[in-house]
């Protein structure tokens, strides 16, 4: 993990790919709640520095994800919170606005691909737990956009993209590199403007929220890129020194990445039901590096009945596990497991495996 994080500065320093980078330093969150028609007199709370601020819009034709959030906190139109807390201009310094403590480090970093013509926006999180983290925390990712051009609703840091996850390690000094890739087709559907002018107006937020008094425990920010952050062409001397430091950026990258392809196991697995019983039935094989099996996971309407019993797997060799789930929706939907792995010089990983339910008459004739 240190050998990838360095490579990433490198490659920042000579490429000009990287964009943005943010630490795990807490800073207060903000939110506004804001219907289509616009609020009279926010201007004036949207300069405040040091803070992350965020414009949820409400109402008709609003994105679910500003509503269930509104939802949550009880939010009004017009209203602001910070914290989870009501937010007025005569309790700004009340206690309850202050930020929660935090439970984990966050390192972000948001990259575009595609130079001149943008194609992606990669980002990638690395999430430690300093603690024990409750099964309620979750991931959350947000994309705003900066001042909105005419057309779109007046307001700065405006939320146009969400998303939500649970894959990561909750054991306290363990570990997750979380990566989200989003192409320039999914941004345009979403309304996001991404072309190289203006990707200074973007900025990336990741938030760990706890989804039982949806109160944050870890945040952090990062613009992706401004006209200014645009190095001067260097002289020939300087591109040659940057043509020596790209080789050699290259072939470490290699080398991590071969590692890490013949270190990390192989997951397959299938998903069948007797009665009305469902099970995952994983094979884990173990590359180069003895591994660890942790747990699962699953999304929505699915969920694991019972954890799998810890293992270690040497080398080489393989396990067949078997997991029950549970799941609320008929007829059921293909099942996205999680399964957390510790691979020896690797650290902590979140393996995914997407399972498609079988016919129980296949599995019935199967016996």
């Amino acid at each position: 993990m240190n050998l990838r994080r360095l490579l990433h500065i490198l490659l920042a320093a000579l490429l000009l790919a990287p964009v943005g980078s943010a630490s795990a330093e807490r800073e207060p969150v903000r939110e506004w709640f804001q219907p289509e028609s616009g609020c009279e007199g926010w201007y004036e709370h949207m300069t405040d520095e040091g803070l992350i601020q965020l414009v949820w819009v409400i109402g008709e034709g609003a994105m679910l994800a500003g509503e269930q959030r509104a939802e949550a906190l009880g939010a009004d139109a017009c209203s602001g919170w910070q914290e989870g807390f009501p937010f007025g201009g005569e309790d700004a310094l009340s206690p309850e606005n202050d930020p929660q403590p935090e439970l984990a480090d966050l390192t972000l970093d948001v990259r575009v691909s595609g130079g001149e013509e943008p194609t992606a926006l990669e980002i990638e999180v690395v999430i430690t737990p300093i603690e024990d983290l409750p099964d309620s925390v979750n991931l959350r990712l947000l994309l705003t956009v900066d001042h909105p051009t005419a057309g779109e609703p007046d307001s700065h840091f405006v939320v146009q993209h969400y998303q939500w996850s649970s894959a990561f390690h909750r054991q306290a000094n363990i570990t997750t590199e979380w990566n989200e890739t989003i192409d320039a087709s999914r941004l345009a559907s979403d309304g996001v403007p991404f072309t190289h002018s203006d990707l200074w107006r973007l900025n990336v937020v990741v938030l760990l929220v706890d989804d039982l008094d949806h109160s944050i425990h870890a945040a952090a920010e990062s613009t992706v890129e401004t006209p200014s952050s645009v190095q001067p062409t260097p002289d020939a001397a300087h591109l040659y020194l940057l043509g020596l430091g790209i080789l050699a950026g290259l072939g470490m990258i290699v080398r991590a990445e071969w590692k890490r392809e013949v270190c990390l196991p192989k997951l397959t697995g299938r998903l069948a039901r007797r009665g009305q019983a469902w099970t995952a039935h994983v094979t884990l094989v173990a590359g180069r590096s003895p591994v660890t099996l942790k747990g699962a996971d699953a999304e929505a309407p699915w969920r694991v009945a019972k954890q799998p019993k810890e293992r270690v797997i040497k080398p080489g060799e393989s396990v067949d596990v078997g997991v029950r789930l549970k799941v609320t929706e008929q007829p059921p939907p293909s099942a996205r497991t999680h399964w957390s792995i510790e691979v020896e010089q690797l650290g902590g990983w979140v393996l995914d495996l997407s399972l498609t339910p079988e016919e129980s008459a296949a599995e019935d004739s199967a016996d």
